[in-house]
């Protein structure tokens, strides 16, 4: 668990934040997305409009949109800044000024949890470099920047950082020191102790120098000592010690002289709630939320409640219904139940979006037209307009009604709205489409996210970061994976609705796919339109086209896709192989294997908006297609899968069929030997039969060949 308190006071670098658990594992490979699933893009509350709702986001982001659907949006001053890509920089840059000082140029401001080396938790936050930066400034003028003072008043701070991820490294008094520099080295002293994990010591001395009412510390120090005592409370599980932390923010919240530690204290003792009155909390936050003016501690509070919610979940006792309206619609939007029942109860914005998006799967609903006519009575402007835009056409898809749906998606695309809204409206309306070029309109998607696929955070996606613009999802490439026919992949190559490089991806891949049908001409066809789009093929597409016996021209298609490990006989949703289709990727990227990626987006729920259009099988539209073009199509992918859908065993299969025809091909060696690389870095089972055919054949007849030299196993 995460645990965040709010940055409510920048004063010293004992802005001692209460510690939350990062775990750290990997590595991942990314993959474009079409929208988002764990939550709005940042800033997207902040403008009092977000996109399309899932059950999936978070129950802050979820806290968030309830209240933008009550009419209550974000104000500027509840909108957290942005930290710094490195917190502490802002303290390396100011002690950089220093004369004499060693260069530093990072500190790693996270410790690992004892005993566990895949765990750890945010030490020593960014307020903390911040306000170092400023008493560094501050002791400049006083002292001077080359005075001895200040030399070791550095020398003190970079001790206390160290035990940011390490440590124990304790600052020691200064004999003979001014009474500002020995004030700051006992603060120093009980900050690195803080730091280092001692944090009775830390607490001990923190309350030491609050009573000492000459240090310039004096005010802080009270406070600091309870966020020690919050520590060793919520590190060590001590609710013992988070009582005490209570009462000593009680005292400080409580005293007019304490000014702005009053509030600091005040939302600490929130805080302390959340973790001793888990329940009392959540409630209180739930009836809180749609008050205006919260201020910057609103960001608090969503902390608090995810972390109230997930611990009452993760000890079997998840937050009951009937406290607030707000939790009762978080369980609604994710879990379903009565939302319906609720917005014909209420009428309230909310449950409209809750409805809708359950409406289907919601016992006794009845007819549901009363929610798509209040959808389609929705402004633009509306928070809820994308949400219950989305699932009010999807409700119609649901209940036959596609003139409608159609109407109403195509209404819903003409308002330009942003890529990761509009990609689920294209979706929508490929969904129905009533013939090929309709397909092609809708079928391009923009990327818009990246993420692991395992639970990892989305993020916008940069231009930079794609490898293609218009790309597809998986409904488009199930479509011509599957079903369309390659008379219609030819057309795709040169038609004016796809960009040039989704053009090109089609010619390949069809390419591969009239090869392994057999079909020569449609093969040539494709190979004509490969060397004009990517001019790095035209020289391998000549050579195929220059050879005119067909056997032969299936062989050299067979070398050239050995060579080759980004060629395969289907297209791929996203940003596709990351790899150049001439070179072998070092992660196993290599060739193919015809089986789907629908399991993978099943058990993974990456890809959720596919399975609200095709719960089912098949897992596109149908009904784009005339009859006789879907029968050609099913019929050419169940050849293609019957020949080649394992494609080291085709591709190995073929060469060493012409190899023993065709013994005096110079060719022959290296096609062997590519061979049996193909069995170690494809996607193939080990101990592969081919992988020792090629080896013997290369052995056997070419053994003082370089290739067969370097062929010293088989797999």
């Amino acid at each position: 668990m995460k645990y965040r308190l709010p940055t409510l006071i920048t004063i010293s670098f004992a802005i001692l934040f209460v510690p939350g658990v990062v775990r750290s594992c990997g590595p991942f490979l990314e993959y474009a997305q079409f929208t988002t699933y764990g939550g709005p893009f940042p800033g997207e509350f902040s403008s009092g409009r977000f996109g399309v709702l899932r059950p999936s986001y978070t129950h802050a982001d979820l806290l968030l949109a309830y209240r933008t659907l009550s009419g209550v949006p974000l104000t500027p001053d509840e909108v957290p800044s942005a930290p710094l890509s490195d917190g502490a920089n802002p303290w390396l840059a100011a002690r950089s000024k220093v004369p004499g000082v060693q260069p530093l140029d990072e500190i790693n401001a996270d410790k690992k949890i004892a005993g566990d080396d895949f765990e750890s938790y945010p030490n020593c936050l960014q307020p903390a470099f911040v306000t170092a930066a400023e008493t560094l400034k501050s002791r400049m003028t006083t002292w001077g920047a080359s005075s001895p003072q200040l030399a070791e008043w550095v020398r003190g701070q970079d001790t206390v950082f160290s035990n940011c991820s390490g440590g124990p490294y304790i600052p020691a008094r200064v004999p003979g020191a001014s009474a500002l520099l020995a004030a700051d080295r006992e603060y120093q002293i009980a900050a690195a102790e803080f730091y280092a994990g001692q944090l009775e010591k830390a607490e001990a001395d923190f309350d030491r120098i609050a009573a000492d009412r000459t240090s310039p510390w004096h005010d802080i120090a009270a406070y600091v000592a309870a966020r020690a005592c919050i520590r060793q409370g919520t590190l060590g599980k001590n609710e013992a010690k988070l009582k005490e932390a209570a009462s000593r923010l009680r005292d400080i919240a409580d005293d007019p002289a304490r000014g702005k530690l009053r509030d600091s204290a005040s939302d600490l003792l929130n805080f302390i709630r959340a973790q001793t009155e888990p329940e009392e909390r959540l409630t209180e936050i739930g009836k809180e939320i749609t008050k205006p003016h919260l201020g910057i501690k609103i960001q608090q509070m969503l902390v608090d409640y995810t972390d109230i919610w997930y611990e009452m979940e993760t000890a079997g006792h998840p937050p009951v219904a009937g406290k607030t309206d707000a939790t009762d619609w978080v369980m609604a939007v994710q879990h379903g139940g009565q939302p319906v029942a609720k917005w014909r109860e209420t009428h309230k914005l909310p449950w409209l979006v809750a409805g809708l998006m359950w409406a289907e799967s919601e016992k006794d609903s009845g007819d549901f037209h009363d929610l798509i006519d209040a959808a389609h009575a929705l402004k633009p402007e509306s928070p809820a307009y994308p949400t219950a835009t989305y699932y009010g056409i999807l409700r119609q898809i649901q209940l036959g009604e596609t003139d409608a749906a159609r109407r109403w998606a195509d209404m819903a695309l003409a308002r330009n709205e942003p890529d990761h809204i509009a990609n689920l409206f294209r979706g929508e309306r490929m969904k129905l489409a009533r013939n090929w070029t309709e397909f092609l309109k809708y079928a391009p998607r923009m990327p818009v996210s990246s993420s692991d696929g395992v639970g990892g955070t989305e993020f916008p996606m940069a231009k930079d970061d794609l490898r293609h613009d218009w790309s597809f999802d998986e409904d488009a490439v199930e479509a011509f994976n599957k079903a369309v026919p390659l008379s219609l992949w030819l057309n795709a190559t040169s038609n004016p609705l796809l960009t040039r490089d989704l053009q090109a991806q089609i010619a390949q891949a069809g390419w591969v796919r009239a090869v392994i049908l057999g079909d020569q001409s449609a093969a040539r066809r494709f190979a004509e339109r490969m060397g004009t789009l990517q001019p790095e093929l035209k020289a391998e597409m000549s050579t195929y086209l220059a050879t005119k016996d067909a056997a032969a021209a299936n062989f050299n298609a067979v070398y050239l896709m050995l060579h080759a490990p980004g060629f395969e006989p289907q297209v791929r949703s996203g940003s596709g192989r990351k790899t150049d289709i001439l070179k072998r990727d070092e992660l196993r990227d290599n060739w193919w294997n015809l089986t789907t990626h629908r399991m993978y987006y099943a058990d993974t729920s990456v890809n959720p908006a596919q399975f609200d259009l095709y719960p089912k099988e098949p897992f596109y539209p149908e009904g784009f297609l005339p009859p006789d073009q879907r029968q050609a199509g099913d019929a050419e992918w169940a050849k293609i899968g019957a020949l080649a859908g394992k494609s080291v065993d085709y591709l190995c299969g073929q060469a060493i069929a012409w190899a023993k025809a065709h013994p005096d091909e110079p060719r022959n060696p290296h096609a062997l030997y590519l061979c049996v690389e193909a069995t170690h870095y494809g996607p193939t089972e080990p101990k592969n039969p081919y992988s020792k055919q090629a080896f013997d054949l290369l052995h056997k007849r070419y053994p003082k060949s370089e290739w067969a030299t370097k062929t010293k196993y088989y797999y």
